[in-house]
């Protein structure tokens, strides 16, 4: 039996205060001390802080990601993290 592999890489940023405070306005500007409201910043940044309903979470964008990769004969075989990256490691059969 032989198999090719195909390996996708995943930046993983284990600390969600980052997350929190570039999407967050009101975290934003506690961190800013103030100096900055948060009314400010959204009408500054809106690109920034808008609320998108077209994003999907992660998880959701994931499952597509591996379901669109099942149709096509990949089978997720193994994860391997080191540091900040996350490796799939998938195969599949060659006819």
């Amino acid at each position: 039996m032989k198999w090719e592999y195909h390996v996708v890489h995943l930046n993983v940023d284990d600390s969600s205060s980052k997350t929190e405070e570039t999407s967050n306005p009101e975290a934003a500007s506690e961190k800013l001390k103030g100096s900055l409201s948060p009314d400010f910043l959204k009408d500054q940044f809106p690109e920034q802080y808008q609320e998108n309903e077209d994003s999907k979470h992660p998880a959701i964008q994931l499952s597509q990601f591996l379901n669109k990769k099942g149709l096509e004969r990949w089978e997720l075989s193994e994860s391997i993290k080191v540091r900040n990256m996350l490796f799939l490691i998938m195969k599949r059969q060659v006819d």
